[in-house]
């Protein structure tokens, strides 16, 4: 009888486990498969950290927002606090900044979107009255060999990313473009 529930309670962990795993690739190849695609150019980031394999560091013009820029009212907490981007797609296609709130906007132009970063509320990490935010797209993972050539490319600042942003404004990096082309693309799963 105490195997029995060992063995039950065994299964029941190893399904659970499983689950969330399968929970979290799929959120990744929903935004993939369904999320609005815009494009972005990237600004090369230094240095890269050679232990954690192949990838390249990638930064956006999005990714610094003027203190000036953003509405709404500031969250009291301190650390980690949620900011919303505004992009519209510019004459060359690619998407520039719009605007930035505190608070999820639902009243933001046809045809713009909106992503959801992250940025540190702390008096230090203003630097020249502008906010770093991260949308989680800031590290892009490659096959072995092509993490130097893309840094390279990054360089000639002729790389571009391709994002996929789910209605919530979470965001997924869809493919990395060379001059106009496609360079890699990721794979849904």
């Amino acid at each position: 009888m105490k195997i029995n529930r060992f063995l039950l309670a065994g299964v029941v962990v190893a399904l659970l486990q499983s689950g969330v795993l399968y929970a979290m690739v799929e959120k990744h190849a929903m935004v993939l498969r369904h999320g609005t695609r815009i494009t972005l150019a990237t600004e090369p980031v230094d240095p890269r950290d050679l232990l954690r394999g192949e990838y390249v560091r990638l930064g956006y013009g999005i990714s610094s927002v003027g203190t000036d820029k953003v509405t709404g009212n500031k969250p009291e907490t301190t650390g980690l606090i949620d900011i919303y981007v505004t992009v519209k797609e510019g004459a060359d296609g690619r998407w520039n900044f719009a605007s930035a709130s505190w608070q999820k906007r639902t009243d933001i132009a046809a045809g713009d979107v909106q992503l959801h970063g992250r940025t540190l509320n702390h008096s230090y990490a203003v630097t020249n009255d502008v906010y770093a935010v991260q949308y989680g797209v800031e590290r892009y993972y490659l096959p072995e060999g092509w993490g130097q050539t893309v840094e390279k490319m990054q360089g000639e600042h002729a790389v571009d990313a391709v994002i996929a942003v789910s209605k919530a404004g979470d965001a997924q990096i869809s493919a990395l473009k060379y001059n106009g082309r496609l360079l890699y693309q990721e794979p849904a799963y």
